[in-house]
């Protein structure tokens, strides 16, 4: 198999990889719009959310979609700030992750299972991260 040549594309021809160069930055755009998505819905309907908080809370889901979608468009679009969205996406999801994460491991408030999900939401952020990053960097080269 013959290594991905100076593609800025992001989309390899069929003689340079067995999988296209953009499948694990496309997984982290799914994941996060739906990840986040589901967390504005849950936002909205929580009555116990109002004032700041509310604001808060909204604020990060929203901005979490938005920056996946642009993601999303950058990379279908080969824009020349791709890099730059994808950098922020990455970096503003596993921080928001590891804050929120580290909170609700040392938390006594949710039980185990709320724990163990949001544990593997936040691993799988991480590693659909660390893949798109590592992606985006060998298509760069």
């Amino acid at each position: 198999m013959s290594t991905i040549s100076n593609n800025t594309s992001g989309v390899a021809s069929p003689t340079t990889s067995r999988y296209p160069t953009w499948i694990a930055r496309a997984l982290l755009v799914v994941w996060t719009i739906g990840i986040w998505g589901s967390r504005v819905r849950n936002i909205l309907e929580d009555d116990d959310l109002a004032g700041s908080e509310l604001a808060a809370s909204l604020a990060v889901a929203l901005f979490l979609v938005v920056a996946a979608v642009g993601v999303g468009l950058s990379l279908k679009r080969n824009l020349s700030w791709h890099g730059q969205a994808l950098g922020i996406l990455v970096l503003a999801g596993v921080a928001r992750f590891t804050i929120r994460g580290i909170a609700i491991l040392a938390s006594s408030e949710w039980d185990v299972g709320f724990k163990v999900v949001h544990t593997v939401l936040w691993l799988v952020t991480v590693i659909l991260s660390i893949a798109a990053a590592r992606e985006f960097s060998k298509v760069r080269s």
